[in-house]
């Protein structure tokens, strides 16, 4: 098995070429079929040196006695924590390669990743007196999917055509997390809010978290309305043209207590889609991907300054009775906490589709250079990034930065183009 102190870690392969076999009879169909399947374990041990030991730095200097002098101290930084070791991942995979009809590439897999112990620091209380927190392995989780791949070759006198296919579904969901609770505060913060995401049992790795909006107030009346099994009213310091709350724990007040999952930043899908096209001396190459089925964290406004620019969409904010029922009203103080409040309303579906590559190219006829001892001569315009189908309204649906999906102004990818010569003698 893995020894997971000192990184040795098993994996094996095997494949079945179906068509080689005797009983296998030669078809249009089918012509070439292998099933195979592997195991493997990994380990991931990326975090800094002497993690595993208490360290000790100076600066803690002391007086000692009346006279006024300080002496200088030397304490604990962290906590030791002998038993850290390796994160491990373990996969299984099953699927088969087949070629069809003699023209179309088939490849299907399906496979099963679960990591244990991931390496994560741990929260500990301030009275212990440490300044760092120690490292653990604290977590599990799986990811499960599937993946397929297709292919289409075909060349039709001086016409060639290649397209070649793929998408992919994911599923993820943490199976433990430390031995005392069943979660931990996620890794991404914004600003005043605190933590955006927690990770928890049954819910993706880093999971949304925060209020569930139901709504905008639009008079006092829905406010008054808003009431909970005693009559009184959930809200009652809200104004028209704030949120109504989701009391999820239906306790008739809206606490912490009501924050709930708002959705992954973990795509379902990726997919992608390239396409090769030949005619005489010209051709023509597309590469286009995408990902369906997640949230992205719009965060692209500062809460620690009230008169910070909004984005364009504030210009449909409510400001008054039935003018919005999605943006709030725009106040200074926020009392209502509509901007403050980790909410549904910094999230947005992340799914898009972008032309990443798009090139066209034209090869000079040989007879113009044959004599310069040039074999080839190819004129050719590359553009990256053309065009992004998407809904989301911040810079980039790619958003990258520490946590996948905290949108919190990265510089967005840009569009290119590119025109080249290519010579070969």
């Amino acid at each position: 098995g893995p020894d997971k102190k000192y990184g040795y870690f098993p994996s094996f392969s095997l494949g079945w070429n179906i068509n080689k076999e005797k009983f296998w009879a030669n078809n249009n169909l089918v012509s070439t079929l292998k099933l195979r399947g592997g195991y493997g374990v990994v380990g991931n041990d990326n975090l800094a040196d002497f993690r595993y030991i208490s360290t000790i730095s100076g600066g803690y200097n002391y007086p000692v006695g009346n006279t006024g002098a300080v002496t200088t101290g030397y304490a604990q930084t962290t906590l030791d924590n002998p038993s850290l070791h390796w994160e491990t991942t373990s996969q299984m995979n099953v699927g088969f390669d087949a070629r069809l009809l003699n023209t179309l590439n088939l490849t299907v897999d399906y496979y099963i990743k679960k990591t244990s112990g991931i390496l994560r620091p741990v929260t500990i209380p301030g009275y212990v007196g440490v300044s760092n927190q120690p490292w653990a392995n604290i977590a599990d989780m799986k990811n499960n999917g599937l993946e397929v791949e297709l292919g289409y070759n075909k060349r039709l006198g001086e016409f060639n055509l290649g397209i070649n296919g793929n998408v992919s579904f994911l599923e993820n969901e943490v199976t433990y997390v430390a031995s005392d609770a069943d979660y931990i505060n996620g890794d991404a913060a914004f600003q005043s809010m605190g933590t955006t995401t927690r990770v928890q049992v049954g819910q993706p790795y880093n999971v949304f978290y925060g209020y569930k909006t139901m709504g905008i107030f639009q008079n006092e009346t829905e406010i008054n309305s808003y009431n909970n099994k005693d009559g009184n009213p959930i809200q009652p310091k809200a104004r028209p043209g704030d949120f109504r709350w989701q009391d999820t724990n239906g306790d008739g007040v809206i606490t912490e207590a009501d924050k709930t999952f708002l959705g992954s930043n973990i795509p379902k899908y990726t997919f992608g889609l390239t396409v090769n096209l030949s005619y005489r001396n010209f051709d023509f190459m597309a590469f286009a991907q995408g990902v369906a089925g997640n949230k992205i964290f719009q965060g692209l406004r500062r809460l620690d300054i009230s008169n910070s620019n909004f984005q364009t969409k504030a210009m449909g904010r409510w400001t008054g009775e039935g003018t919005s029922n999605d943006f709030p009203r725009l106040v200074s103080n926020d009392p209502n906490g509509n901007f403050s409040n980790m909410s549904d309303f910094y999230l947005e579906k992340g799914d898009y589709i972008r032309m990443k590559l798009l090139q066209v190219g034209y090869t000079l006829p040989r007879n113009i250079f044959s004599n310069a001892g040039i074999s080839r001569v190819r004129l050719y315009v590359t553009s990256e990034n053309l065009f992004t189908i998407t809904g989301y309204d911040g810079y980039d649906p790619e958003v990258g930065g520490g946590v996948f999906g905290i949108d919190k102004g990265q510089y967005p990818q840009a569009r290119s183009f590119i025109g080249g010569i290519q010579v070969q003698f």
